[in-house]
């Protein structure tokens, strides 16, 4: 099993730019962890969550916006 990328850290703020970005590379790292590992359930997972993570904050920061 590939190893998982450490996520980065959250804040109760409002998303920044550098904290989007960040989460897009891990989400990057994720896919290809989880094409490495087609079969790997917790790499599927860990790919869903990033999604879901990345589109919290940009929909946090089209709010603040």
């Amino acid at each position: 099993m590939p190893p998982t990328p450490p996520t980065p850290p959250t804040s109760s703020t409002s998303s920044t730019d550098e904290e989007i970005r960040a989460q897009g590379l891990l989400v990057v790292e994720q896919f290809q962890a989880c094409a490495a590992a087609p079969d790997d359930m917790e790499a599927v997972r860990a790919v869903e969550e990033g999604l879901a993570r990345l589109d919290a904050l940009l929909r946090e920061g089209a709010a603040a916006s």
